[in-house]
């Protein structure tokens, strides 16, 4: 026979387990993120709010999933791009099972100042717990820029483009039939560039009699380029001093390209690479015969080269068009204020500040530097066809960033183009847009 109390322990323990499992299918129901979908709309698809607008609002589309009632709250919160917040509310939340819940969040516009924010909503109910965040503008066109040009940025600059004329290009062309195609001539071009770099690039040619328009495209950070064919344009690319073929002088990396000769401005890399970028373009104008039509130039570039689409064409009228992917390094001061606030402070920030700390370079002497390369220096003298795409909540090419830029550009076709909800990409939208934007500017039949 079995002993009383040992019966009565095995019971016990019974319950304790029972209660345990009851508790933990319990807890993982409760954290069931099936249990709520959600979608979230702006009254403003784009996320750009103007002076017609009486208020920013977005609509709150809940459905409960699940046979029992959900009861919570939604809490919204607005924070400038300082992260300072702004506006808070704090809405009951209560729906049957599967059912729906409609909610519009509106807040007075005349309470946000001209700038950009983020509001986030936390939607906590008794099975689930979720926080989804969008950034807005209002009126960015009105933001003022902190950039600081030099006194001497022209003679900086006009000081360089002499020594890149004084040195003889030697161009390089070579067919290579080995990737070229059915439609495209494949070719690998080189040219000296400042300190007689050899900078080499890829460029596809269709096989048509015609002479095409060309599409240049310059390096995004720590990138190699690649031939990239088109049946209706050449596309010439070419690689940053440092990475692919154009190491000549000593492969640089992801960490060493951006600080290199940072310590002074006649010695910083983005003095050198810039020419390296405008001599590409004297290559194209010079080699017609490869069926090149230097009447009819678009340049384009996503981050790094984006910035560097945007000094080209500031410097040069043979631009017909430029198109700015998600630009980075730019407007540098703002990229620094919004940037150092946020938890996990991004690139390029994080890159400069620790180069300034292990060469006790205060913050003030970099800029004094930065500002002879940074393209909001430049803006001004841009005065072709010009588009931006952006990504609102990126963090690495921040919008207000590029809305500064923007700003300042005096070209009387400028156009911006907002993705609100891409945090590392783009819409794929975007690339639509800017294949009819190329087409349009060169008058090439859509």
């Amino acid at each position: 026979m079995l002993h009383k109390g040992f019966i009565q322990s095995s019971m016990l323990l019974r319950a304790v387990l029972c209660c345990t499992l009851l508790f933990t299918f319990c807890f993982t129901f409760a954290q069931d993120q099936t249990s709520i979908t959600y979608k979230v709309k702006s009254y403003r698809e784009n996320g750009i709010y103007g002076s017609s607008d009486s208020k920013v609002a977005y609509i709150l589309k809940l459905k409960n999933n699940i046979q029992d009632n959900q009861k919570g709250n939604i809490y919204v919160k607005v924070n400038n791009d300082l992260g300072q917040e702004v506006y808070n509310d704090n809405v009951p939340l209560f729906i049957k099972p599967t059912s729906t819940y409609n909610k519009d969040i509106e807040i007075d516009i005349a309470k946000l100042p001209t700038g950009f924010y983020t509001i986030g909503f936390s939607i906590i109910t008794n099975h689930y717990n979720q926080y989804v965040y969008y950034v807005f503008a209002v009126e960015p066109e009105k933001i003022k820029p902190t950039g600081i040009r030099p006194l001497d940025f022209t003679t900086f600059w006009d000081n360089a483009r002499n020594e890149l004329t004084n040195l003889n290009p030697s161009y390089k062309v070579t067919r290579r039939g080995d990737i070229s195609t059915v439609n495209n001539d494949i070719y690998l071009i080189e040219f000296q560039s400042m300190g007689n770099a050899a900078i080499r690039g890829w460029l596809s040619v269709p096989k048509r009699r015609k002479a095409s328009p060309v599409l240049y495209r310059l390096p995004d950070y720590a990138t190699t380029a690649a031939p990239e064919s088109r049946n209706d344009m050449a596309v010439f690319s070419i690689d940053a001093r440092g990475f692919g073929n154009s190491a000549d002088m000593g492969r640089l990396d992801y960490s060493s390209f951006l600080v290199k000769g940072l310590t002074a401005k006649e010695s910083y890399i983005y003095r050198a690479e810039y020419m390296d970028c405008l001599r590409g373009l004297d290559f194209i104008s010079k080699n017609t015969d490869l069926k090149l039509d230097a009447n009819k130039i678009i340049l384009t570039g996503i981050g790094q080269g984006a910035t560097l689409a945007a000094i080209v064409s500031a410097f040069d009228t043979r631009v017909k068009g430029v198109i700015l992917d998600r630009p980075t390094l730019m407007d540098m001061r703002t990229t620094f204020a919004i940037g150092e606030v946020k938890k996990d402070v991004p690139w390029p920030i994080n890159a400069f500040k620790s180069f300034l700390g292990s060469n006790r370079i205060g913050l003030d002497n970099f800029f004094k530097t930065w500002d002879y390369f940074d393209p909001l220096s430049f803006a001004p003298m841009i005065k072709c066809p010009i588009l931006i795409g952006i990504s609102l909540k990126s963090s690495v090419s921040p919008p207000q960033a590029a809305y500064n830029f923007y700003n300042q550009v005096l070209s009387s076709k400028r156009e911006i183009y907002s993705c609100p909800d891409n945090e590392t990409g783009i819409d794929e939208s975007f690339y639509i847009f800017e294949n009819n934007w190329i087409k349009e500017t060169l008058k090439i039949p859509l």
